[in-house]
């Protein structure tokens, strides 16, 4: 289940990655402009990426407890 935290983490990324992907269909020239959709899989790469490595702290804390 999602926890408020991660929907923050989402909020937090979403942002900058859709401004990133408007500002590369705009700019890109017209042969590249389909890599524009790359910035949508990497904001789920870091998304995924950042909730996996804060499960793992935490169950690294817990451990440690």
């Amino acid at each position: 289940m999602f926890t408020k935290f991660k929907d923050r983490r989402y909020w937090i990324l979403m942002p900058p990655f859709l401004i990133i992907g408007f500002i590369l269909v705009l700019y890109l020239p017209q042969k590249l402009k389909p890599f524009a959709i790359l910035t949508a899989l990497v904001f789920w790469i870091v998304y995924y990426t950042w909730n996996g490595l804060s499960k793992t702290n935490e169950e690294k804390e817990e451990m440690d407890k």
